[in-house]
């Protein structure tokens, strides 16, 4: 259908945040971001570009990471008396929730992932996750028996940017020389609100 597709991932959290203690838990995570990708088709007989994809979703799990109001089931879809009262116009996450589905989903999406590329996970020049999480990127780290070296974060410089993480830590990887040219493989897993899940392997020509 198109031969260049520009791909764009970007997120404004911080006009929507609860700065109170109330809502410190999950206003502490979020940055403000935006990545984009530029991707072009080209026929070869080479194994390379995209690879293979995965990509699942269950909304059993959506209301453990979710943003309640406004919502269109209500009419008015929000009443100026809840600006006040209620907390539900802000984001909303049970932690344990989400970590117990990622420590789970993640390393089950990288090996579906890699099983339809016909590859191993010794054949991964490197891994970016979506940066959710620091503690959860270092336990499928430990799941994937992955070498420091093999996996990217930088969750601690620009907080989680949800839609705009993996783009922008691609555009990090590549600026400090991690992301190397001719054969270059990387794996690219995720798992954010819905709840969502999905994988990518992805070779540098």
């Amino acid at each position: 259908m198109a031969n260049r597709i520009l791909f764009v991932g970007a997120e404004v959290h911080s006009t929507g945040l609860d700065i109170s203690t109330r809502g410190r838990d999950v206003a502490v995570i979020f940055g403000d971001g935006a990545g984009a990708i530029c991707l072009e088709g080209a026929e070869t007989d080479k194994n390379e570009g995209i690879l293979a994809v995965s990509l699942h979703a269950s909304g059993k799990y959506a209301d453990k990471l979710c943003l309640e109001l406004p919502a269109s089931r209500l009419n008015p879809r929000i009443k100026a008396e809840w600006l006040e009262n209620d907390c539900r116009h802000f984001p909303s996450m049970d932690g344990k929730a989400i970590f117990k589905q990622a420590l789970v989903k993640l390393p089950q999406v990288a090996n579906e992932t890699l099983e339809k590329a016909g590859l191993s996970i010794n054949d991964i020049d490197l891994v970016i996750p979506h940066q959710a999480n620091l503690r959860i990127n270092q336990a499928f780290q430990q799941t994937m028996n992955l070498p420091d070296e093999k996996i990217f974060n930088n969750i601690q410089q620009f907080g989680n940017t949800t839609a705009a993480s993996i783009p922008v830590a691609l555009d990090d990887a590549m600026e400090q020389g991690i992301v190397k040219t001719n054969n270059f493989t990387i794996l690219f897993v995720g798992l954010g609100a819905g709840l969502t899940w999905a994988g990518m392997v992805y070779r540098f020509v």
